[in-house]
Parts: structure tokens; C-alpha cells; sequence
């Protein structure tokens, strides 16, 4: 799945989202563009969950592919 995070701006940033998702899911794999936003990630937990675990983190991100 694919985010879009405009409110992620550095590599601190980056370093959140990461550890959020992969504590909800350990065995996610995560890949983030802080210079384009974007945010990929590959989980067993449904996009809306991921979602809500990157929110929980402080940010807002948008789906851009599930």
C-alpha cells in the first residue's frame, strides 16, 4: 500500500512512521520518500488499520494505492 504524508518533513519524521507501523506489524516492510511524501509499505494488517497507526503517530496520511 501507498501513502501520501505532506505533513512528513524529515528523516525524524520518517523514523516515527516506521516504528509505529512496524510495532503494530512487526514483519512490515517500509519503505519512505521523505522528499516525495510518500510512504510504502507491505503488511498483513488492511490499509485502514496502517492508516490509523500512522495517524496515532501524528501524522495524516492519505491512500494513494492499496
Amino acid at each position: 500500500m501507498e501513502f501520501e504524508v505532506q505533513d512528513m518533513t524529515c528523516g525524524g519524521c520518517a523514523n516515527a512512521i516506521t516504528r509505529a507501523v512496524t510495532a503494530a506489524d512487526p514483519a512490515a516492510r517500509v519503505d519512505i520518500d521523505v522528499d516525495a511524501k510518500r510512504v510504502r509499505i507491505e503488511s498483513a494488517q488492511p490499509a485502514d488499520r496502517v492508516q490509523a497507526v500512522i495517524e496515532a503517530a501524528g501524522f495524516h496520511p492519505a491512500l494513494r494505492a492499496a
